[in-house]
């Protein structure tokens, strides 16, 4: 049995081209060092792999054979401890996917309820890449903003939420009963950074305006209170009766404002989380 960490000195090599760069790539490595690995190599494959030269080495054409599949070795072996222990983490900790900060926070009291000892683990990001999460065990659950592609997946609905514009009732906006995004292009926007796959599409709808990103909860909220720069405001909180003094909610008539959320697991998975799925419906998020 070949050692990857033969492997690995070797596709490191292929990719430097010279054993002195190779050695120079790979931590605690010298260039004798290396020299004794790639010949250990090839004994243990018995095949010459390089062409020796006076001052340096080749690949031969077996070599750059062999290169190609010591990468999909390496990935391989990389993808085994990845899987590993992500199960095993999963054992403990629930992963959760989330593409907008409402569905976290509606849903993070029920999953502490029904999982009760576990570990919660969320992220909070554009959900493109959730589906290929699920499959790796990234994550054990999502909440997206579409139906995922791939009948490896059960999904329920879970709820939905539409974005409105928040201004001072002295904005020129003010007196529109609705407005779209592109209303809004060119001018200085307060917008909190974590909100998952909302950025992307605010920023691709208004591509010249000036956001003024807020890190902190805290500091966003005091500054839609004492400042007259437009932001946007959740249906969500609207209908909780949360509404900041002094701004009118304009009504954004751009379809991508008006989202529906799907939960989303492994059908292998789906027993596992029956209970979840017992207790929400499409009015979960609402």
């Amino acid at each position: 049995m070949i050692e990857t960490n033969l492997l690995a000195q070797f596709v490191a090599f292929a990719k430097a081209g010279t054993l002195t760069r190779a050695a120079q790539d790979l931590p605690r490595q010298s260039q004798p060092a290396l020299t004794r690995s790639m010949k250990k190599l090839e004994e243990e494959l018995e095949v010459p792999l390089f062409v020796r030269h006076k001052n340096h080495l080749e690949l031969t054409q077996t070599g750059r054979y062999a290169v190609y599949y010591a990468q999909r070795v390496l990935q391989e072996n990389q993808d085994f401890c990845d899987r590993i222990r992500s199960y095993d983490r999963s054992l403990h900790t629930l992963s959760i996917g989330y593409c907008a900060p409402v569905p976290q926070m509606v849903l993070t009291p029920l999953l502490n309820g029904i999982f009760q000892g576990m570990t919660l683990s969320a992220d909070m990001k554009d959900d493109v890449s959730f589906p290929e999460g699920l499959r790796r065990q990234t994550y054990q659950l999502a909440v997206m903003h579409a139906r995922p592609d791939g009948d490896e997946f059960f999904v329920k609905k879970c709820g939905s939420e539409k974005l409105y514009l928040s201004v001072r009732a002295s904005d020129p906006l003010a007196f529109y009963p609705e407005v779209r995004l592109q209303d809004l292009d060119g001018r200085a926007i307060l917008l909190f950074s974590h909100i998952g796959f909302w950025m992307k599409m605010t920023r691709e709808k208004t591509p010249h305006a000036r956001y003024l990103l807020q890190v902190q909860r805290d500091a966003f909220h005091e500054l839609t209170e004492h400042s007259d720069y437009p932001c946007f405001s959740s249906s969500y909180f609207l209908g909780q009766g949360q509404k900041i003094p002094g701004r009118i909610n304009i009504s954004l008539a751009d379809p991508e404002c008006q989202t529906d959320y799907y939960l989303v697991c492994l059908k292998s998975e789906q027993k596992r989380y029956e209970k979840l799925f017992q207790q929400i419906d499409d009015r979960t998020i609402y």
